[in-house]
């Protein structure tokens, strides 16, 4: 007989649900700690493998990058009061936006990088969105011309772009096949490398350069977090602004920032899950090409021919209907005819 769910019940469901979902966390922080700790581990091995020199000079650019991520920490304030002075003495120069555009043009094309960084400095010199229309032009413009060059005169270095990051060809694998400008798009928003990925998208010969225009333009109103972060440092850094007003400036772009990663590396893990669905279509088409499609088969049994063994004789020959054997020129003088396929047999009658 059905019972009715009791209060029990549903306080069980809860403690199962709350306990999955924490098991669930635990295995994903699980999986990247050990992710961490294999790069690291792949890191110390490639180390120890480099000459006696390579490693001293590696070691000495580790300590270089602390040093400066150290004073960067300490003097900040002076560093925000620097980058604010060093704005306002651009936007006052005759040229300064044709410097800016072409700066953030040249950083399209590999492995030229700092396109992040110009897009800090473009906010704090313009503001936001007043600096969307320079950046976006100059990008769109930067990234269409290396995929150009990348695509028919250095090709060589585009392939081996796409080759060196796993990410990179299994993108170009799923690309290949659809051409798809949604595809493109999502791409386009995950958190790879600027200028790296101009150059690795090039290496697809079946991605029409039209498509990739229009996904880097649709794209292009994702540089406005960069320009709303930048125009927030220099509002921080100005001694006018109240410690309230600050605050807020601070804590906005925390969210921002937290947002923008966040919803960059959720597309980043929709990419990766439409490229795992990918493969595993892939892999099962392959079984059917060579152990083919044994569900078709089955559907197939109501219109196959259905052999019966009463319709072949000791010899295995098929036994023809009354109408053939009645036939006069199939008979003759003790020998009884069987035919099978158009070819004539006898057998001496006993």
């Amino acid at each position: 007989m059905p019972q009715l769910p009791t209060s029990s019940d549903r306080e069980y469901r809860y403690n199962y649900n709350q306990d999955s979902s924490f098991s669930t966390l635990r295995n994903v922080l699980t999986t990247k700690l050990a992710a961490v700790s294999d790069i690291i581990q792949q890191a110390r091995t490639w180390y120890l493998e480099q000459s006696t020199i390579k490693q001293i000079l590696l070691g000495g650019a580790l300590v270089v990058i602390g040093v400066i991520s150290v004073l960067m920490v300490i003097f900040h304030i002076h560093i925000i009061r620097f980058l604010i002075y060093l704005s306002d003495e651009w936007h006052n120069l005759k040229y300064g936006s044709l410097i800016i555009f072409a700066l953030v043009f040249m950083v399209g094309f590999p492995p030229l990088i700092g396109f992040s960084a110009l897009s800090f400095l473009t906010g704090m010199i313009y503001g936001c969105p007043q600096g969307w229309p320079l950046i976006a032009s100059a990008s769109v413009l930067g990234s269409t011309c290396s995929f150009i060059v990348y695509r028919y005169v250095l090709h060589n270095q585009a392939v081996k772009l796409m080759n060196h990051n796993d990410t990179f060809r299994a993108f170009a694998e799923i690309l290949g096949e659809g051409n798809s400008l949604f595809l493109l798009i999502l791409i386009r928003l995950c958190p790879l490398p600027y200028s790296l990925s101009n150059g690795a998208l090039a290496a697809i010969p079946e991605l029409p350069l039209l498509t990739y225009f229009l996904a880097t333009l649709i794209t292009s109103p994702k540089i406005l977090i960069h320009l709303f972060v930048g125009s927030k440092l220099k509002q921080i850094g100005d001694d006018k602004s109240s410690g309230g007003t600050k605050i807020v400036d601070i804590i906005s772009i925390v969210i921002t920032g937290t947002a923008a990663t966040l919803a960059a590396y959720l597309i980043y893990a929709k990419m990766q899950q439409k490229l795992a669905s990918y493969h595993s279509r892939g892999i099962a088409a392959d079984d059917v090409m060579v152990f083919g499609n044994f569900e078709d088969d089955l559907e197939l049994g109501s219109n196959e021919i259905e052999l019966n063994s009463a319709d072949f004789d000791a010899d295995n020959f098929i036994i023809e209907d009354d109408d053939n054997e009645d036939d006069p020129n199939q008979q003759g003088n003790g020998n009884n005819v069987k035919k099978d396929n158009g070819v004539q047999t006898s057998e001496e009658i006993l």
